[in-house]
């Protein structure tokens, strides 16, 4: 896609440039989704106090809401979210989503420490909706800086440490939330999430101050932006096929992940092999632990062999083997390497498609459309996870409701896991098919950072003609 050339002044660290300058920066975009990804799943980490606070069932659609809700309002607000930043300002944008992600949190707190459970289930709702208006823009606005700064020099290392850190907050939260409950109380810990996002929308700030520095000291060339038009909603239907299948994989993978981690699989872990809320607490942080280390390393190796639709189709695979080992691992207590096994090659699938899937999307669309197809991609991720969640929340219940059912049997927690294994298999037809599009279209997504641009009117082929 087309780059305006820049002209930079010369101004030391301070020059757009500058390694130093970029990874300072850098420092301050990893922070912006920080309290995002900590307060996201915090009602995973303490589920069944959550549960028994509020008292509904820990495996219902009542529990499950508070993913719904989020999910469902991110299908269309973060399109808009998309839209946003591409037409009024990115740096606005960024503090605005930020700071309705902190008071979202903050009111969830403050339903949470309701001694009435009625009121306290809907205020935290409310809350949680709240929190959701700014959530998935956020990570659009992260990703839109991160193409902005990083894009032609070390974009995948970016987005894969940009994952490491939101990821340590993940992991930070599953470990750290079920302590303070338990040394501390349940509303401690909301409260501690609510304090993770002020420390958010502070990084974000900075990051919003940096950017403009930057802006100030890059001229963009004024015949480039005049070659690039401004970005209108119609352009959508020329984004090319190889960006929707990237948006089918997005989903796909994802579900598999995200369903999994944060709603499905805590109860079958319990029930299976016999483990207490902090036990799978720890076990199902190790995903989001590794990805912290391995992120990184996983952009790094990225950017140098290129490769891109092959790493998301070994991911695609590693995914279907971790469902694997979950659903046909023995039985029992002393069988705990079981499911530990297969968080830990989850970790390796989550912790390498980050840092493959993300950095194609700047690849395959102008500068100016680059937030919008960040968008549509999480608005797209979100359906599928709203989808994922209510399918996974009524399997559970109708096995529940035979007769002799339980919905905390190793049966009826473990029938939507076999639903998630066989998105796993779509993942995979998805990549293959992407590799062909990318085979015949150029490489686009093949080359490494170090291989020149590829050009080319059929890299550009939009998937709908006008």
């Amino acid at each position: 896609s087309a780059t305006a050339p820049q002209t930079q002044h010369n101004m030391g660290v301070l020059n757009a440039s500058s390694p130093f300058f970029r990874y300072v920066f850098l420092v301050f975009i990893c922070f912006i989704p920080f309290g995002s990804y900590w307060c996201y799943d915090i009602f995973s980490a303490i589920q069944l106090s959550v549960a028994t606070y509020l008292n509904i069932d820990p495996n219902g659609q009542q529990y499950n809401n508070f993913y719904t809700v989020y999910n469902a309002i991110n299908i269309v607000i973060v399109l808009f979210g998309g839209v946003f930043i591409d037409r009024i300002g990115l740096r606005l944008g960024a503090v605005l989503f930020c700071a309705l992600i902190a008071a979202g949190q903050i009111v969830v707190a403050i339903g949470m420490s309701l001694s009435n459970v009625q009121h306290a289930y809907y205020v935290a709702i409310a809350g949680r909706a709240l929190f959701s208006l700014g959530g998935e823009s956020l990570g659009v606005a992260q990703s839109t800086f991160c193409s902005k700064w990083f894009k032609g020099k070390e974009l995948a290392l970016a987005f894969g440490i940009c994952l490491s850190f939101a990821r340590i907050g993940s992991t930070v939260n599953f470990n750290l939330s079920p302590l303070i409950e338990s040394h501390g109380s349940l509303q401690w810990a909301f409260w501690f999430g609510a304090g993770t996002c002020i420390i958010s929308v502070v990084m974000t700030v900075f990051a919003a101050i940096s950017d403009k520095i930057r802006d100030k000291h890059v001229q963009v060339d004024e015949a480039a932006l005049t070659a690039s038009p401004p970005f209108r909603l119609g352009d959508i239907r020329h984004f090319p096929l190889a960006l929707w299948l990237i948006y089918l994989i997005c989903v796909f993978f994802y579900c598999c992940v995200f369903t999994l981690i944060s709603l499905s699989a805590q109860p079958y872990m319990q029930a299976k092999y016999g483990f207490t809320q902090g036990e799978a607490s720890h076990v199902l942080s190790i995903p989001y632990a590794m990805s912290a280390v391995l992120a990184p390393l996983s952009g790094f190796a990225v950017d140098r062999l290129g490769r891109k639709p092959l790493w998301m189709l070994i991911c695609s695979f590693l995914v279907f083997v971790s469902y694997a080992i979950l659903l046909l691992g023995p039985f029992g207590p002393s069988m705990f390497f079981a499911p530990v096994f297969s968080m830990i090659v989850m970790g390796l699938a989550y912790s390498i498609v980050a840092a493959s899937l993300w950095p194609c999307v700047p690849l395959l669309v102008d500068e100016n459309k680059v937030g919008t197809a960040f968008g549509i991609m999480n608005s797209i991720q979100n359906l599928g996870l709203t989808i994922y969640t209510i399918v996974a929340a009524q399997i559970t219940e109708a096995c529940a409701r035979q007769p002799g059912g339980d919905s905390k049997s190793v049966k009826c927690t473990g029938l939507p896991l076999y639903f998630l294994a066989l998105t796993g298999i779509l993942t995979t037809v998805t990549c293959l098919l992407l590799i062909i599009n990318d085979l015949r279209t150029g490489r686009r997504l093949t080359r490494s950072s170090s291989e020149p641009p590829a050009e080319g009117p059929s890299e550009k082929e939009p998937l709908l003609n006008s």
